[in-house]
């Protein structure tokens, strides 16, 4: 009896050693379980977040710059973009859009898809991308890819930017009521938007404003410049937006009066004895070498922006132009135009902080040694001066003056005067 209870007992305690170790190795499973579950969950998290850090590292390493002059207006003779659709450009018979080309380069490390591109303009109600009809109801202009040109969309073939690339362009349309402010001089009267696709935004303003050459008490900065001739050779018989004529008459811009907006010859009036009978025809700064050789009397103006505190009074100034040596063309300042009227030199106008004029220099000398034998077109370029000093004001305190860089006077080669080639 006791051998029979003794035995029972083993058993029993085998049963509970393997019941033990039953829920001991299940805790084991379990826990091991938990820790690869856990050990997965990490491994996502930290994919994820390593993940995030690169696109994020991705977003700053994007930097887009914006060339100058920023924007182009497409003048297509076409009116017809590759790929993309037609009806573009000024120059097309019935032109459906308002196109601008965007040039940009892509100076960071990552490529860079632009989404969208919002503008928005400031002056009067009504004017580009700024207002509808009045300054309560602003509206700026949403831009966005169409496979298709269409009213308010940029071409998708070009909305991609690959690592280092520089100059890439892509043309966005606008419809024909709507045209960007584009003030002569530049002053910047749109600001333009670029969004990218990882939520970066670049922002950049149009036109570009002229920049600060030089200063004295108050600042000023040169725009765009101009020439006229008379003499022997007359810019009224330009062919001013017609067919070149020949014999050195070879500008075909289309004219306006002031003021002209960029790339347009320009017709100023009320000039006194200056000119033909006070008027003078203006064009875009290149002659061809018959013009330059003919004897004409040259007429120069430079847009002169006050960008200083203070105003001055442009009484005197000075220009020189030079290509090679001993060839120049000097001139001094007859008079400035403000605000559509010319004022001679002796009685020039005081020119307010932020106001602009055109500085007009009369050639007073054109000297072209050896330009007979020189067959290829040269950059003539130099600087002009502007000065208070022609009265008592050179003797004292107020005295002004200041240096501007001329952008330059392309003199353009041709073989014979009959050729605009």
């Amino acid at each position: 009896m006791l051998t029979i209870l003794i035995l029972r007992l083993r058993r029993r305690r085998a049963i509970s050693t393997i019941i033990g170790g039953v829920i001991v190795l299940s805790l084991l499973l379990t826990a091991l379980a938990t820790v690869v579950f856990v050990s997965q969950q990490y491994d996502q998290y930290q994919q994820t977040a390593n993940k995030m850090t690169q696109l994020r590292n991705q977003q700053f390493s994007e930097n887009l710059v914006i060339n100058s002059p920023g924007l182009i207006v497409v003048n297509s003779t076409t009116g017809t973009i590759s790929g993309w659709g037609s009806g573009c450009g000024v120059s097309t018979a019935n032109p459906e859009y308002n196109c601008y080309d965007i040039t940009i380069s892509n100076l960071g490390t990552v490529g860079v898809l632009v989404t969208r591109i919002y503008i928005n303009s400031t002056g009067l109600p009504g004017s580009g991308c700024s207002h509808s009809t009045s300054s309560t109801n602003p509206q700026p202009c949403i831009i966005n890819p169409t496979p298709s040109i269409a009213p308010y969309g940029f071409n998708p073939a070009n909305e991609f930017l690959n690592p280092g690339e520089t100059n890439h362009t892509f043309v966005f349309a606008l419809p024909t009521g709507v045209a960007l402010p584009d003030p002569n001089p530049a002053y910047p009267q749109n600001a333009i938007i670029i969004a990218t696709s990882r939520g970066n935004a670049f922002t950049f303003q149009w036109p570009f404003q002229a920049s600060v050459f030089g200063q004295s008490q108050s600042a000023f900065s040169s725009g765009n410049m101009r020439v006229a001739y008379t003499g022997a050779k007359d810019s009224a018989n330009e062919p001013l937006g017609g067919t070149p004529t020949g014999n050195g008459f070879c500008h075909t811009e289309n004219l306006q009066s002031y003021p002209a907006g960029p790339g347009y010859a320009e017709k100023l009036t009320g000039l006194g004895t200056y000119g033909d009978s006070g008027v003078l025809y203006f064009v875009n700064p290149w002659l061809t070498n018959y013009i330059l050789e003919s004897g004409a009397t040259f007429y120069l103006y430079v847009i002169i922006v006050n960008t200083g505190l203070t105003s001055y009074t442009p009484s005197a100034g000075s220009l020189d132009l030079t290509w090679y040596g001993s060839n120049h063309i000097d001139g001094s300042l007859i008079g400035d135009y403000y605000n559509g009227a010319f004022y001679a030199a002796a009685s020039a106008p005081s020119i307010p902080p932020g106001a602009f004029y055109y500085a007009i220099f009369e050639s007073t000398e054109v000297t072209t040694t050896g330009m007979n034998g020189i067959t290829y077109s040269v950059m003539w370029w130099g600087g002009a001066s502007v000065t208070n000093g022609s009265g008592s004001n050179a003797e004292g305190n107020g005295y002004y003056s200041g240096t501007i860089l001329v952008s330059g006077l392309w003199i353009r080669y041709e073989a014979n005067s009959g050729s605009c080639a």
